[in-house]
């Protein structure tokens, strides 16, 4: 396996919204210097809805099958790789984080928060023909020509896609309590400047105490703050480790590992195999 490489947002037919619609027979006329099966970083973000046939997608280096329905979330920097299936039918939209930070807030808040949600749902069938009817006018869209309406229309008609997506995923999740704790800590905590294992200096920041925090972090999402920042690293570790380029203890350092042997040692108990047999096993040296 070659290194983990960056996927930019391409440029397609002179489009000069950062929005597009791909089926999968374009996706491949687009000239990607890499092999979709591998895993690989995107630089913008995904979502693929399933028409029809079945099989699996990894994102994060987990498996998750899919259906017609299925539809996968995935975020800018997180890596993930197609199992291609010659039955597989689908819409893929992808759009930069400038395309999304122009929508209305309350419809792009833990969309794609993979640490909190699966990056998959299921569609109720009634749903499914709704998204499919935003697609097509969203579709329409994209093919007129360039005015000054275009793109404030796809962003009001995909606006109206995340917010039905969003209502069938909170539907199945109760835990609306402590939002705005969760969506700072959320921020800090993804931020390369505010980033800590430490639970004490995020809850400084917020001026609450170390036990406040993690009761608030645990009526969100069900996991200790603490449990949620090992879950959060062990991600972090594991996309490291496929830059074939960074030393175990140039990872160490990054993220701030006080000796190389206390990454390894954290890795294992998490995953029960060292970082080195982590890169043999997706094929790097």
């Amino acid at each position: 396996m070659k290194n983990i490489i960056n996927i930019p947002f391409p440029k397609i037919d002179n489009q000069t919204v950062e929005f597009q619609i791909l089926d999968l027979k374009t996706l491949f006329k687009i000239k990607i210097p890499h092999n979709i099966e591998y895993y690989h970083r995107l630089q913008f973000n995904f979502i693929m809805i399933v028409l029809e046939g079945e099989g699996i997608h990894r994102i994060d280096f987990k498996e998750y099958t899919y259906k017609k329905g299925t539809v996968f979330f995935i975020k800018k920097n997180q890596v993930h790789a197609f199992k291609l299936n010659p039955k597989l039918q689908c819409y893929i939209l992808q759009f930069t984080d400038y395309f999304l930070n122009s929508l209305i807030k309350d419809c792009v808040d833990n969309i794609f928060d993979y640490m909190k949600y699966e990056p998959t749902m299921q569609l109720s069938e009634s749903l499914f023909e709704d998204i499919n009817l935003n697609i097509q006018l969203l579709n329409n869209q994209l093919k007129k020509s360039t005015d000054k309406y275009k793109e404030s229309i796809l962003q009001s008609l995909f606006q109206s896609l995340l917010f039905q997506l969003k209502r069938q995923r909170e539907k199945a999740n109760t835990k609306i309590k402590e939002q705005n704790i969760y969506l700072k800590f959320v921020q800090e905590v993804q931020s390369s400047h505010n980033y800590s294992k430490k639970v004490s200096d995020y809850a400084k920041n917020f001026n609450i105490s170390t036990k406040t925090l993690s009761k608030k972090i645990k009526n969100h999402t069900g996991e200790y703050t603490k449990d949620y920042l090992n879950k959060y690293l062990i991600i972090q570790i594991k996309r490291y480790l496929l830059d074939e380029n960074l030393t175990i203890q140039e990872i160490a350092n990054k993220l701030e590992f006080d000796e190389t042997t206390n990454l390894i040692k954290f890795f294992k108990k998490y995953e029960n195999k060292s970082p080195t047999e982590f890169k043999k096993t997706h094929g790097i040296r």
